[in-house]
């Protein structure tokens, strides 16, 4: 373990909203750890969360937002989605240790992380998540050309058609959006992993120099055909809904709704634009989609589960007892769910 004095650093357990979301801002984290996402969430769902650092020398070296979970109501999880943020790798074992004990004597059982940082070498053996990251230092011009050659035809074709994208703050937008999503995920089975509220909440106070929401909207001749729905934290951008109505699927809305995006986050000095994950197998429909972007697959690690206070198995013993009494719950991940 390294030579890691703490009387070299100091906890911080109540980070204000514009502490932490400057220093995620600053230090390349995820709109995911932010207040601004927290705050959202709590609004539309009630859930707690807590706002952590490490500091040393009054800068952060270790920076966690967490959601307090529970499993049968009464045992506490610590859920740490797309955190904790590390910057100080060196003594990066012991400050994950050390944070792990002061969850532990909060009364805390388990912790569920999923930090978002870049795999370079990934084995066989460890779990992993995988996205495409669009690379924005590069100039426009090779962003274009990196595109796929009927990525760039469909691009144009939709802007002769007359397709208009813009960005909207508009509630009424914003509905209509989130119905097409809805409709698209009924249809396809699959979770959301929002609702209308979280939307609203993010959306307001659109103007936040460190951390905001931006919707992009498509419109053909009136209609509110799809939209894309991101987050700005920083230099990097993330794409975290979209959805197109299947009437005018064939007006290559998709592909001009992301390069409107690009364009954007050009615009605003951004550096990355994460497009917030692809299957393991890497080609479903969505896969493809986001692949035509020029951007590289990258690996990040898989939900990682921490048992604080009793064992591992006894752990998962647990959860898969509570999911068995809880049938709407098909899968663990979504106790963690965003």
């Amino acid at each position: 373990m390294p030579d890691f004095k703490k009387e070299n650093y100091k906890w911080d357990e109540n980070l204000t909203e514009d502490e932490l979301d400057h220093f995620l801002s600053k230090y390349h984290g995820h709109p995911l750890q932010s207040a601004k996402w927290g705050n959202s969430k709590k609004l539309s769902t009630g859930i707690k969360d807590h706002r952590w650092a490490a500091l040393k020398n009054g800068l952060p070296v270790f920076i966690a937002r967490f959601e307090e979970r529970s499993i049968f109501k009464f045992f506490k999880v610590a859920w740490c989605p797309k955190g904790p943020l590390v910057i100080d790798k060196v003594n990066e074992s012991t400050l994950h240790e050390e944070f792990l004990q002061r969850l532990k004597k909060k009364g805390f059982i388990i912790c569920a992380t999923n930090p978002w940082e870049k795999i370079e070498l990934v084995s066989q053996s460890r779990s992993v998540f995988y996205t495409v990251w669009v690379d924005l230092t590069l100039q426009k011009e090779k962003l274009w050309e990196n595109l796929h050659k009927k990525c760039r035809s469909d691009i144009k074709r939709a802007k002769k058609l007359g397709v208009v994208i813009e960005k909207s703050e508009s509630l009424d937008d914003l509905r209509s959006f989130y119905k097409i999503c809805e409709s698209i995920s009924k249809s396809k089975g699959f979770n959301l992993g929002s609702s209308l509220q979280l939307m609203m909440n993010l959306i307001s106070n659109l103007h936040q120099e460190h951390v905001e929401s931006s919707l992009f909207v498509a419109r053909y001749e009136g209609n509110l055909c799809g939209g894309a729905f991101i987050m700005r934290c920083g230099k990097s951008i993330h794409y975290l809904w979209g959805g197109v109505n299947r009437e005018f699927s064939h007006l290559c809305i998709g592909e001009a709704l992301q390069w409107e995006i690009i364009e954007w986050g050009l615009s605003k000095n951004c550096t990355k634009y994460d497009l917030e994950g692809i299957s393991a197998k890497q080609n479903g429909g969505v896969d493809k989609f986001k692949k035509k972007f020029g951007g590289s697959v990258i690996a990040y690690p898989a939900v990682q589960i921490y048992p604080l206070k009793i064992g591992r198995k006894i752990i998962l013993f647990m959860m898969k007892i509570y999911l068995i009494l809880q049938p709407k719950i098909s899968r663990y991940k979504k106790i963690f769910i965003r």
